[in-house]
C-alpha cells in the first residue's frame, strides 16, 4: 500500500476561488484515474501549518499504481496548473 501525501501552499496571487476550483479538480481525478483507491483533499485546520493551508492524501495498492497515477495525462495537466498557483511538498509512504 502507498499513501501519497501533498501539502499545498497557495501563492500570494492565488485566490480562494482558484483554490476551490483546484480542489474540485483534484477530487475529480478519482473518476478519471482507475489507479486511485481513495483520495481526500481539503483545508488544513491545524495550528502548525507553516503556510501549507491545504492538503491531499491518496491511496494506491502499489508503487506501480502510484506510477500510473503520476504519469496519467489528467494528473499531469492538473499538476502543471497546481504548480503555477501553489507551492507543494509531497511524499509517499510505503506501508
Amino acid at each position: 500500500m502507498i499513501t501519497h501525501v501533498v501539502l499545498v501552499q497557495p501563492k500570494e496571487n492565488t485566490t480562494s476561488a482558484e483554490m476551490e476550483t483546484l480542489i474540485e479538480q483534484i477530487r475529480a481525478l478519482k473518476e478519471l484515474i482507475p489507479a486511485i483507491q481513495s483520495i481526500q483533499v481539503g483545508k488544513n485546520v491545524g495550528r502548525l501549518t507553516q503556510g501549507y493551508t491545504y492538503g491531499l492524501i491518496a491511496q494506491f495498492a502499489s508503487e506501480e499504481k502510484l506510477k500510473e497515477y503520476l504519469t496519467h495525462p489528467a494528473h499531469q495537466a492538473l499538476a502543471r496548473e497546481l504548480l503555477q498557483q501553489t507551492q507543494i511538498i509531497e511524499f509517499d509512504l510505503a506501508h
